[in-house]
């Protein structure tokens, strides 16, 4: 591949993953960025304490999820490749049809699939009409070893559409990735929006796991710690935020 027609993106100093798209793409297309700079709206919205249901319990305020931050730690995690450029959707009340409209001009946004291809309506619940393509222009570049883990971002839920997970060995892959998708809104007219995130980008070292879990009962000692940390989490609030999380 002659590398001279992409721009790379080197924002992130690590050596791992790094995207590059075409040279005339650059500037054109917004450009990935980690996860965390994605929040769901639900949840940046989301008071970090409501009031307590019993009054009686002396406790004046519950925590949220705003202050969980193994689901912090959990969408913070990758890097999100966001929509290329606008476009318009249109769908009926079933989505037997699907009418897409790209405004990006000499570059298309979104193919259609036979939704046989994801197994027909048995697969996909209300949904009749065909599954779709994201097209991506950033090519993914790991280092060797390592594959890229490309998921719906988590915990994002207020999209019309599903990306389906996929892993990519992206080491020896050096071409764009393309995100099949499921649209779910029924009777919808309107714009999705460049720099909608599309999909979550995991480095994953190939090979790090055993094939098989290993799958047995509690030992005395492991029984002992299990009951120590819940003596220590009734005891005091954030043991696990103050004392076990190792710092992200």
């Amino acid at each position: 591949m002659d590398l001279s027609k992409f721009t790379k993106l080197k924002f992130w100093s690590n050596n791992i993953i790094e995207f590059y798209c075409r040279k005339e793409f650059e500037g054109v297309i917004p450009e990935p960025k980690p996860a965390a700079k994605y929040f769901p709206e639900w949840f940046k919205n989301l008071e970090p304490y409501i009031a307590a249901r019993d009054k009686s319990s002396g406790d004046k305020r519950i925590m949220t999820a705003k202050r969980c931050l193994p689901l912090i730690d959990a969408m913070s995690l990758g890097f999100v490749i966001p929509l290329a450029a606008d476009c318009h959707v249109l769908t009926n009340h079933d989505n037997s049809q699907i009418l897409f409209n790209g405004l990006a001009g000499s570059f298309p946004i979104i193919e259609s699939h036979d939704k046989r291809q994801v197994g027909g309506h048995s697969t996909i619940k209300r949904n009749n009409g065909d599954a779709l393509k994201f097209l991506n222009y950033w090519v993914v570049k790991t280092a060797p070893g390592w594959s890229s883990l490309f998921i719906p971002p988590i915990n994002n839920f207020s999209q019309p559409f599903t990306c389906l997970g996929g892993m990519v060995d992206t080491d020896k892959y050096t071409k764009e990735v393309n995100f099949p998708a499921v649209w779910h809104a029924h009777n919808f007219d309107g714009m999705i929006y460049a720099g909608t995130p599309l999909i979550t980008v995991i480095p994953i070292k190939r090979n790090i796991f055993d094939k098989k879990p290993v799958i047995r009962k509690m030992t005395k000692k492991e029984q002992e710690t299990h009951n120590q940390m819940n003596r220590i989490q009734n005891s005091r609030l954030s043991y696990y935020t103050n004392e076990l999380r190792v710092k992200k």
